[in-house]
C-alpha cells in the first residue's frame, strides 16, 4: 500500500477546511480508490478514510494509523457510517 499525496488537486476543499475550522494543516492523499484527508490542528489530529465503491478496509485503517500518526501507542476514536464507506479517526494530542 502507498499513500499518494495528490493535495494540489483538491485546493479547494483544503482551502475551506483552513478558513471555516481551526485546522493549521490539511493533506489529501489517495490510498488506491480510498481517499485520506488528514488535518491538525493544535488540539487534535483528525484522520478521514473514504472510499465510494466499497468498505474500507481494516488493513487500510492500520497503514493509515501507522503511517501519518507518531505517536508510539495513539490513542483514538472511531467513528464509521452505515455501510463502512467513511471512516473518521479523531486522535487527541
Amino acid at each position: 500500500m502507498h499513500l499518494i499525496d495528490v493535495t494540489n488537486s483538491y485546493a479547494s476543499l483544503v482551502h475551506s477546511q483552513l478558513n471555516s475550522t481551526d485546522v493549521n494543516y490539511v493533506k489529501v492523499y489517495s490510498l488506491g480508490n480510498t481517499s485520506v484527508i488528514y488535518t491538525e490542528s493544535n488540539n487534535a489530529i483528525g484522520i478521514v478514510l473514504e472510499n465510494h465503491s466499497r468498505r474500507v478496509r481494516r488493513e487500510e485503517f492500520e497503514f493509515v494509523i501507522k503511517r501519518l500518526v507518531k505517536e508510539n501507542d495513539p490513542s483514538y476514536q472511531i467513528t464509521i457510517d452505515k455501510n463502512q464507506h467513511v471512516l473518521e479517526i479523531h486522535v487527541n494530542k
